[in-house]
């Protein structure tokens, strides 16, 4: 009795310490699991940097935690209020009545379809959350980067490439 009393509890501990953001996709699932762990090792530091991260103030990162969120939770919960322009708390009361759903379905329900450009803006923060980058710098750079590369100039001359081995001028 004893013996199954003991598997019962370990089964549960691994259990709940397993994390599965059901997403609807494997690499995003894999790199919140990152974030968790990683975000987890510092808490108080993971909380803070969410805070700068984010544009958030302190509280409103630790009302993710209160309604029972884990780092990895937190993070694409911040996401996806940035992404889709949202108050963190409209995102919190969303997990509050559907965290048995996924984040994918939570997603949808926040307005992000599958396979759309905010999914995959979604799935590259994790990435490179997961990764160690801060991503905000990186994401300024990388949106001038491809505006220039498809010759977007709002219709300006600059003499630079259009992305197409063409130079305007």
């Amino acid at each position: 009795m004893m013996k199954q009393l003991f598997f019962a509890l370990a089964f549960t501990a691994g259990v709940s310490y397993a994390q599965d953001y059901r997403t609807g996709d494997a690499d995003l699932d894999a790199n919140l699991k990152i974030v968790n762990t990683k975000g987890k090792e510092n808490l108080s530091e993971f909380k803070l940097d969410l805070s700068k991260r984010f544009d958030v103030p302190l509280p409103k990162v630790e009302s993710c935690f209160t309604a029972g969120m884990n780092p990895g939770d937190a993070f694409i919960a911040l996401q996806i209020a940035t992404i889709q322009k949202l108050p963190v708390d409209n995102v919190i009361n969303v997990y509050k009545s559907s965290k048995s759903k996924g984040w994918g379905a939570m997603a949808q329900e926040l307005g992000i379809k599958p396979g759309s450009a905010e999914f995959h803006a979604l799935k590259g923060k994790a990435k490179e959350r997961s990764n160690g980058n801060s991503g905000k710098s990186k994401a300024t750079s990388k949106g001038k980067s491809s505006a220039s590369s498809k010759g977007n100039n709002n219709g300006k001359t600059t003499g630079k490439s259009n992305g197409k081995g063409n130079s305007k001028k």
